[in-house]
């Protein structure tokens, strides 16, 4: 079982990545609910580039259905901690 200590760690992890990434958007505006298009408008390549970071650091191979469906920080870190 994975822990609440675990994933918080994972979570400021994936947050700084995406900060890195995507370069426009200040670290205290992300949160683990963050809608990525919703909330700042990413256009497809920065998420795609976010995306295939997130894929090659994790070594995860999702299908495009998985992809389809994650729209926040909380559920790339649900995609990887389910080892997909």
């Amino acid at each position: 079982m994975q822990s609440k200590a675990d994933r918080a760690q994972l979570t400021q992890e994936v947050i700084e990545l995406f900060v890195s990434i995507i370069g426009f958007i200040p670290r205290n505006n992300i949160t683990p609910t963050t809608n990525f298009v919703r909330d700042f408008h990413i256009i497809d390549d920065d998420l795609t580039c976010f995306m295939m970071q997130v894929k090659w650091r994790y070594k995860l191979k999702p299908t495009p259905e998985d992809w389809a469906r994650i729209e926040t920080i909380d559920e790339v870190i649900d995609l990887i901690l389910a080892g997909n």
